[in-house]
């Protein structure tokens, strides 16, 4: 990573997720020195918590590019095709929250773009930096021939109850598993042949066979309690990663009469300790929400500092972008 005096930040889009990658940026050694939102309540707001860092009712490339190595958009994402078409024409590396943007057709010139230009563009899918899914991956060599990968998300971000709101959320979510997929596992999920159920407006599902392996995407509105999981079950055991506070538990392949019946306590014993571990760890470093983002944060950094290829590559981005498109397009199909 970068000196801290040279990882200077903007972040457009002060709200929730501003404040957060703000925080990011701040724990890695880094400033913000430019914050940039209409709303003046939540660009103050952001302004007290950095007050090194400059307050801008709207985006001035020049400014960024004076101020900033990076900039963080943080902004809804209809806006994000103009704000980053700017920020990349104007040199300046972007890290920006996803879904990239709404439709692939405007994803795939901002990637160009960026590489016309030689600078970096990330979309935030922190799930593949977290603790635990990186745990995970160290142990599919080991757990043999992968069977079923389950990835279910309840959520409760749904703030409007027409159909339209919460099937837009589903829209929102997708990009998660994609992006686990094709960055774990390496499935093409543009070209898999989803099959899609969606019996009411904020429930999803969508099922697919790749090589010996069934793919299972659940995302739920309405059910409870919340929940975000991946649960990867092979030949050799199984393991599951708690994508809400980034840790995964592994079980065995035992199978005799005493392992069925001591399998739940066990499972409780290693959910306990993991999640203990776990919030001892986050505790330490200071990081309350969002497990992944900083340490994606990071690589992004580290990128730009050493001249290499962004943490998502663009073919990744590009893929979960079709994937998000078709999927999106077969709720649609169904509403």
């Amino acid at each position: 990573m970068t000196r801290a005096p040279e990882l200077r930040a903007a972040i457009i889009g002060a709200g929730l997720m501003g404040r957060w990658h703000a925080d990011a940026i701040r724990r890695l050694g880094g400033r913000v020195t430019l914050i940039i939102d209409p709303n003046d309540v939540a660009r103050e707001a952001l302004g007290r918590r950095h007050p090194e860092a400059k307050l801008a009712h709207a985006l001035d490339v020049d400014d960024v590019r004076r101020d900033a190595l990076v900039a963080h958009v943080c902004t809804p994402v209809a806006t994000h095709p103009d704000l980053i078409t700017a920020l990349l024409e104007a040199g300046v590396h972007v890290l920006a929250e996803k879904p990239l943007t709404e439709r692939a057709e405007t994803a795939s010139p901002l990637v160009a773009l960026a590489e016309r230009r030689g600078v970096l563009l990330c979309p935030v899918h922190q799930f593949l930096f977290q603790d635990g899914v990186r745990q995970v991956m160290r142990w599919l060599p080991e757990l043999g021939a992968v069977r079923r990968i389950e990835f279910s998300a309840v959520s409760a971000g749904a703030v409007a109850t027409d159909g339209v709101s919460l099937d837009g959320l589903i829209a929102e979510i997708l990009p998660h598993p994609l992006s686990l997929l094709t960055g774990i596992f390496h499935v093409p999920v543009a070209t898999t042949d989803w099959q899609v159920a969606h019996p009411t407006a904020g429930e999803f599902r969508a099922l697919a066979a790749v090589g010996g392996a069934i793919i299972d995407v659940a995302i739920s509105a309405h059910g409870r309690p919340t929940e975000n999981m991946l649960r990867v079950v092979a030949d050799g055991g199984s393991a599951r990663a708690d994508l809400f506070h980034g840790y995964a538990v592994r079980h065995g392949p035992t199978v005799s009469r005493r392992a069925k019946v001591a399998h739940p306590f066990v499972l409780s014993a290693k959910n306990l300790h993991g999640a203990a571990l776990n919030l001892m760890r986050r505790a330490a470093r200071r990081e309350s929400a969002y497990p992944g983002l900083r340490s994606l944060s990071r690589a992004f950094y580290d990128a730009v500092a050493n001249g290499r290829t962004s943490p998502i590559p663009s073919s990744q981005v590009i893929d979960v972008a079709i994937a998000r498109d078709r999927l999106v397009e077969m709720v649609r199909s169904t509403r």
